[in-house]
């Protein structure tokens, strides 16, 4: 199982908070597996339309 940690960013101070986290459960790929999970975080964890998320898997950094 892989696990994406989500962040929303400050932008007055450029912070970084973790609001949440995503487990994928998929036992086979399906080849999209990652970007289903990414739309889902977004959806799932914006807080308001003028913050920005971050979703960080491995060495990956995903900015919406």
């Amino acid at each position: 199982m892989t696990t994406f940690t989500v962040y929303s960013v400050d932008k007055v101070s450029e912070k970084t908070v973790q609001v949440g986290t995503l487990v994928e459960r998929r036992r086979t790929d399906r080849g999209n597996n990652i970007a289903g999970l990414l739309k889902l975080a977004a959806k799932r964890f914006q807080l308001s339309t003028g913050k920005k998320i971050q979703v960080r898997f491995g060495d990956f950094l995903v900015e919406f």
